[in-house]
């Protein structure tokens, strides 16, 4: 199966988008409200510039409603910079359903900042790029705006010197689990686009599984056609080093695994541990750095849910 690839939308300019957004109303009711999501931890160097074109021109033009930073414990001015660029900034500890989130990492950052925007399609987009400019926000935007069929559109990259968790661990997992979306040129982009009512479905595992498990879970649910990608031309972000990259792999391997197990009704081996051994500096030495593999339930299934989105449609 071909992967619904959208090289050129056509929703670069904010008034592109603006105008697309405004034609996609149904029964004479309102267009869809947009919102971009940036978890963000110690990215005070680079915030401002992720922030500050979604605000001055996306905004500007009526093209979305909000650019929502989620403040994941940062030890630098994040938080000060974001909401200087023009973004309305949560703190991660006392946002969402639930406070405090033991071992939290990126997937309940995103969980909350769900959970805390007021978008119909909720756009997420990392705050560590080094070179950023609105289009990138829009031509995720597009296809879901001009195709009822799609339920989420995922970002690649014509330059990128990032991919190493994709190639070691994404692509074989989902040659062996999903092989209807080998095409999915950057599987685990931190910059997507999804229909809230989707994302509200799925369980999202706390740490950096989560890019994975969406995927998965949408097409377990949706199917392939229902999942899209769209050419941003080029990435450039802070990169973590070997041993960072590693956890990444474990995490990835640890959701797409149980996700497997579950879908078979069988359940996970006694076995299994949620710590990655690697070799120390003495002979024969291991170290064992725990991951995190905790996850959090469907959003729609908190009894909080029904009044939140009341709350968010409003009378």
């Amino acid at each position: 199966m071909t992967i619904k690839t959208f090289p050129e939308p056509g929703t670069d300019r904010p008034q592109d988008l603006a105008a697309a957004r405004q034609a996609c109303t149904t029964s004479g009711g309102p267009p869809p409200r947009i919102s971009v999501v940036i978890p963000a931890r110690d990215c005070g160097p680079t915030i401002e510039g992720v922030v500050r074109p979604v605000v001055e021109e996306l905004m500007a033009a009526g093209a979305i409603d909000e650019v929502l930073v989620v403040n994941h414990h940062s030890t630098d001015d994040t938080a000060e910079r974001a909401a200087r660029a023009g973004a309305r900034v949560i703190d991660f500890s006392s946002a969402g359903p639930i406070t405090e989130i033991p071992d939290s990492g990126k997937g309940s950052v995103m969980w909350k900042g769900i959970w805390a925007s007021d978008g119909d399609i909720v756009v997420f987009i990392d705050g560590d790029h080094l070179r950023f400019d609105s289009s990138k926000v829009s031509r995720l935007i597009g296809p879901l705006l001009g195709d009822a069929s799609l339920q989420h559109v995922r970002a690649f990259y014509d330059q990128y010197g990032g991919g190493r968790t994709t190639e070691a661990m994404a692509r074989p997992m989902l040659s062996l689990l999903h092989p209807e979306l080998a095409g999915m040129r950057q599987p685990l982009s931190g910059e997507h686009a999804t229909r809230r009512a989707t994302l509200a479905e799925l369980v999202f595992p706390v740490g950096w599984g989560t890019e994975f498990g969406i995927l998965d879970q949408i097409c377990r649910r949706h199917g392939a056609a229902a999942i899209g990608q769209v050419d941003l031309q080029y990435k450039e972000h802070v990169k973590g080093d070997w041993a960072h990259i590693s956890m990444q792999a474990f995490e990835l391997l640890y959701v797409a695994m149980r996700t497997e197990f579950r879908a078979q009704g069988r359940p996970l081996p006694e076995h299994w541990g949620s710590v990655v051994l690697t070799p120390g500096d003495r002979p024969g030495e291991v170290l064992r750095r725990p991951a995190r593999t905790a996850e959090l339930p469907p959003l729609m299934s908190l009894p909080g849910w029904p009044e939140r989105e009341r709350q968010r449609l409003g009378p």
